[in-house]
């Protein structure tokens, strides 16, 4: 049996479609700890901007992005839980790793 070859993090689901989305979610809560309540941090404010941006997407305060973020992040967690487990190939940093 050949041992599985390291595959770059950020080509993978687990990355964005759960570890990407808890970083920003804890990076929210950190940034909120020591604010008043009902004040959002960069990371809502950023995205609450980019949606303002887009058409079709309704407006949503930073404080309300805030607020689905900390909601969701648990969700985050699951599906890192899911996608690595098993045999999941190693994760590198080297973006040539196939």
């Amino acid at each position: 049996m050949t041992e599985p070859q390291p595959i770059f993090f950020a080509f993978t689901r687990s990355f964005w479609a759960g570890v990407f989305p808890a970083l920003l979610a804890l990076t929210e809560v950190v940034m909120t700890l020591g604010a008043d309540p009902g004040t959002a941090g960069l990371v809502a404010d950023g995205i609450a901007w980019l949606a303002g941006l887009l058409p079709g997407v309704p407006d949503w305060t930073p404080a309300q992005v805030s607020a689905e973020l900390v909601r969701w992040a648990p969700v985050y967690a699951l599906v890192v839980a899911q996608q690595r487990s098993g045999a999941a190939r190693p994760y590198t940093i080297n973006p040539r790793a196939t």
